[in-house]
């Protein structure tokens, strides 16, 4: 199966270390790609709506773009920015993300779950989502580390305690059986932690990539592709042909 992985970025930054980490996750037979786009074209996190609004339209010329070359692609950001729209011109190409990948495996493994976001404004952003993706009853609470994603790439070992700290008053306070970890970059502190926590912590690396290899399975055992009807109709081929240059993606990672 082929996975692509889009750092919805401007940097090539975190690149390496992301195939590093899908690479020792995935699965047998998995191969894929990170990629991340131009600087300058989107800035170097979404944070901020501003920010997401500036990737939206790449993360949607690249589904139209890449459709033919993977069999799902991961929206490396836990807004999951653009998914509708990009699942409109995927083909048959999966798209999937972080948040509703980590609300599927919350579900499975537990029947309450905390979010550990960034900020409260990346909080903000999140709660809608969970709502959306029907999960709210099981939403236990969104916790703050106070920390943008540049400085959680920049102290790890300080994300970690941060985590460490949240995640047991999630726990212990609001009743949380799991906890999903609201960030890509929180993966570096995820591995550090490992089991200790005693719950389960869902990364937002490890949760999309097992996500999609559950996707690309059901694809190519089952037939399972992306639906067209309603709601999630395309639009019309000759007009995406049309209005979608491709997208400024300035690095690629294969793993």
């Amino acid at each position: 199966m082929r996975v692509l992985w889009v750092n919805p970025v401007g940097t090539p930054r975190d690149d390496e270390m992301m195939a590093e980490t899908l690479a020792a996750a995935a699965r047998p037979g998995t191969r894929g790609t990170v990629v991340s786009y131009a600087p300058g074209t989107v800035p170097e996190h979404l944070e901020f709506d501003a920010f997401e609004a500036m990737a939206v339209p790449q993360l949607v010329r690249t589904a139209c773009h890449e459709r033919e070359n993977f069999d799902v692609m991961v929206i490396g950001c836990f807004y999951d920015t653009a998914l509708e729209a990009a699942r409109e011109v995927s083909g048959e190409m999966i798209v999937t993300g972080p948040c509703t990948a980590a609300l599927s495996f919350a579900g499975a493994l537990a029947g309450r779950f905390s979010v550990l976001a960034g900020t409260s404004k990346s909080a903000a952003h999140i709660r809608p989502r969970i709502t959306g993706y029907g999960a709210a009853g099981q939403l236990a609470s969104i916790r703050t580390l106070g920390q943008l994603p540049p400085e959680m790439r920049a102290d790890p070992a300080l994300t970690e305690g941060r985590i460490r700290t949240e995640a047991r008053a999630a726990v212990e306070e609001d009743g949380a059986e799991a906890i999903a970890l609201g960030c890509t970059l929180e993966i570096e502190a995820a591995l550090r932690l490992g089991d200790t926590l005693g719950v389960p912590v869902i990364d937002a690396v490890r949760a999309p990539l097992g996500h999609a290899e559950m996707l690309a399975h059901g694809k190519a055992s089952f037939g399972w592709l992306p639906g067209r009807a309603g709601a999630a109709a395309a639009p019309p081929a000759a007009e995406i042909a049309g209005a979608l240059a491709p997208p400024d993606i300035a690095n690629r990672v294969d793993f």
